[in-house]
């Protein structure tokens, strides 16, 4: 049935509805919209999830992210027009050590600003060892931080090597029972005091002596409280970093650490973490596609194994390649003493020491070889003949008309060389890369010797393996550094454009992203043009802004 409207009612019917709207207004005649603090408006939209770009409007209020679509004619404190922009999450650096400037009195050391920079926006730290020292706790770290104003977000992890120097006074013990008790309340003190998980640095001298029981067991204690353990494993090539061809002690290869590490996962029940995942030296070359086959097959079993990885095929963070590893030859007695020193004793038992010598010249061409090759090794600092910077050892070796090894003994236990060695190749970092459990971070500090990935890893693999090479996909890289981490850690307000999550926010230029940072200058990266905190501008406009908007992150 249709009905019919009278027109001579519909006359005062609107002028009904008129009066209404009028009372209805606030003084002053015009209807007010919700207001915000920002609004970024019409810039490519990244969720953080994988999901390809849309265009929308984000508004923040009160440091999170409140309103996430078409914002239309509604108003904020300011406005930013993003048009042929890219909005992502805040990068979370899964790997970092930039609790070396947090500590600092500069407030722009605090600031950190090399991973501003890059889009970061909250950091991973304690790798190596708890940010906090054996005479305070994790709660008093996170207040000082908090007080003295820090750039970016931190988590902590409790150290391994840390717990274990407070209950054992030397490196090279087995803990006890009653020992292991005590390490066991040590990591529960920091879980509960807020740590997302424990680590350890087993490639290291002083980390080799950690058994795998040990872990496991300190691991249970992390579980319990619902962390992950990240290591620093084993070996990352041919040996651990420490070893040598004559030393005693069974040789452990790459993938003999992924099996621990898979090991320790299994029977601690707790998801498990491979830091800056790597195929070092000839012999491993190519391997990489066999530890991911170990890690996928962990992780078809219900293991939950990631890793982090930087882009880069040398690493080196204090820009030298030891061709004679102090810690096999000294032990603890080297422990203390500079590297002239050191270098001064073993060469006087070389030359005491025939045999010792022999053993010696074969540890050096086996590092040669772990190391990536004579070819892959640049002379980087000598002060006895600046012409031999930037050669390599082999070419090198040809001028002095010598062995490699002599004249790897000349630069290094004669002298005072710094070495670079390309240790890794492309192929194996690429495929690394496409793994979608494997998150780029930094294994970056700050300071003026530090590693180039301190301070360009990000934009690297944007510019590099996104969009130059192709390698993998802008909305997967986006997930490997924002919902990936946010989900190793357990975050559930961050890692994602999402009403409701802290307005942790990047906004960068696709055709000026890059890394500038090399081994001679650490030069920051270009093409974050807007960089939020907690709802806060640390870059602005493609500059610090000077504000310290990070929070210390408890686990709850």
């Amino acid at each position: 049935m249709n009905t019919q409207v009278d027109r001579r009612n519909l006359v005062p019917l609107v002028g009904l509805l008129m009066l209404l709207g009028q009372v209805m207004m606030p003084l002053g005649g015009t209807a007010q919209e919700p207001s915000y603090d920002i609004i970024l408006r019409g810039g490519r939209v990244f969720d953080g999830a994988g999901n390809p770009w849309v265009y929308a409007d984000i508004a923040v209020d009160d440091g999170r992210i409140a309103v996430v679509g078409s914002l239309g004619t509604i108003s904020a404190k300011r406005e930013i027009d993003l048009e042929g922009l890219y909005v992502m999450p805040g990068i979370i650096d899964v790997h970092s050590h930039a609790n070396s400037g947090f500590d600092d009195e500069d407030p722009r050391a605090r600031a950190t600003i090399n991973n501003l920079m890059q889009g970061i926006t909250t950091v991973v730290i304690g790798e190596n060892g708890s940010a906090w020292n054996r005479d305070s706790s994790i709660g008093e770290k996170a207040e000082e931080w908090s007080q003295n104003g820090i750039g970016t977000n931190a988590a902590m992890l409790v150290g391994i090597d840390s717990v274990r120097h407070q209950v054992i006074d030397n490196h090279d013990v087995t803990p006890t029972a009653e020992d292991l008790l005590e390490m066991r309340a040590l990591v529960r003190e920091g879980m509960e005091g807020g740590a997302f998980g424990i680590s350890s640095a087993l490639d290291y001298w002083d980390g080799h002596f950690t058994t795998t029981e040990e872990i496991i067991e300190l691991a249970k204690e992390a579980a319990d409280l619902g962390g992950f353990y990240s290591s620093h494993i084993r070996s990352e090539g041919t040996r651990s970093l420490w070893w040598v061809e004559s030393h005693p002690s069974r040789r452990i290869t790459h993938l003999d650490a992924v099996k621990e590490i898979i090991e320790v996962g299994r029977a601690a029940d707790i998801p498990v973490h491979i830091m800056h995942i790597k195929s070092t030296g000839i012999p491993m070359w190519g391997k990489s596609r066999t530890a991911t086959a170990l890690m996928e097959k962990a992780r078809a079993e219900g293991i939950d194994i990631t890793a982090d990885q930087y882009p880069y095929t040398f690493s080196n963070p204090d820009r030298t390649t030891e061709l004679f590893k102090w810690e096999a030859y000294l032990g603890e007695d080297g422990r203390g003493l500079k590297r002239p020193e050191r270098m001064a004793l073993i060469k006087n038992r070389m030359t005491n020491d025939p045999v010792f010598s022999t053993q010696v010249e074969k540890d050096v061409y086996h590092e040669i070889l772990a190391r990536g090759g004579s070819d892959r090794m640049w002379v980087t600092e000598f002060e006895a003949n600046p012409a031999y910077v930037g050669k390599t050892l082999e070419e090198l070796a040809t001028l002095r008309q010598e062995s490699l090894f002599a004249a790897g003994k000349y630069l290094q236990l004669e002298n005072a060389a710094r070495i670079l060695s390309y240790t890794m190749i492309e192929d194996d970092l690429e495929h690394y890369l496409t793994r979608d459990y494997i998150a780029p971070a930094t294994d970056g500090g700050v300071g003026a010797r530090t590693h180039p990935r301190a301070f360009g890893t990000f934009p690297r693999v944007l510019r590099r393996y996104v969009f130059d090479k192709q390698v993998i996909t802008l909305p997967f890289f986006v997930r490997k550094v924002t919902m990936l981490p946010a989900s190793i850690l357990g975050l559930d307000n961050r890692g994602m454009i999402k009403e409701g999550y802290q307005a942790d926010i990047m906004v960068f230029n696709p055709e000026t992203i890059r890394d500038r940072a090399t081994f001679d200058e650490n030069m920051y990266s270009e093409g974050v043009e807007y960089l939020l905190i907690n709802g806060k501008f640390a870059i602005d406009g493609g500059q610090f802004t000077g504000a310290l908007a990070g929070e210390v992150i408890l686990r709850r």
